[in-house]
């Protein structure tokens, strides 16, 4: 491969030799990132990144050359999804949300909350410290908060915290609820 000659406007001569933009190309047709091809090219990434940028030979062919390298990989990498999608449906699906997102994109639907309830903070803070001073020992949870906290095996790990379950006790049902 021959880059054309260099026009930089300061003169000096640059990194961006033969060798080096073969290296370059060939990590990228590869599928190596643009930094991981930097590095085995010998250059830091900020240096790949600026002939991205610049103007003037021999940096647009070389710009164009990573383009065509990184369209070539997208091209076979797309050619071997497709080739697998009727082995497993799920790669034709995924091609499909991305491809086309208008259509096959996983919608996610949050429900409004509804416009009739309202909620002051401060009567529910009020609410919480009458429980707090009926006089249960410290650090210890109200009877009516369960917590969900079944392990089952076989299945991995869920680092989230266990949720509470607010279960309300009958006693004070019947009294909260006018007669």
């Amino acid at each position: 491969m021959n880059l054309p000659g260099q026009t930089r406007s300061q003169g000096g001569k640059t990194k961006l030799t033969n060798h080096r933009a073969a290296i370059i190309l060939h990590a990228i047709s590869c599928g190596c990132y643009r930094e991981t091809a930097a590095e085995l090219a010998s250059i830091k990434a900020e240096t790949l990144s600026h002939w991205m940028g610049w103007s003037g030979e021999p940096y647009e062919t070389f710009q164009r050359l990573v383009r065509k390298a990184e369209a070539g990989l997208e091209s076979r990498m797309v050619t071997i999804l497709t080739g697998q999608a009727e082995v497993r449906p799920e790669l034709a699906l995924a091609i499909l949300e991305r491809k086309f997102p208008q259509r096959w994109a996983k919608v996610t639907v949050v429900a409004a909350p509804p416009h009739h309830l309202t909620f002051n903070v401060a009567d529910i803070l009020q609410k919480v410290q009458e429980r707090i001073a009926q006089g249960r020992p410290q650090g210890q949870l109200p009877p009516a908060t369960i917590i969900n906290a079944s392990v089952k095996t076989g299945k991995p790990h869920d680092p989230r915290p266990p949720r509470l379950t607010v279960v309300a006790n009958p006693a004070e049902e019947t009294e909260s609820k006018p007669t």
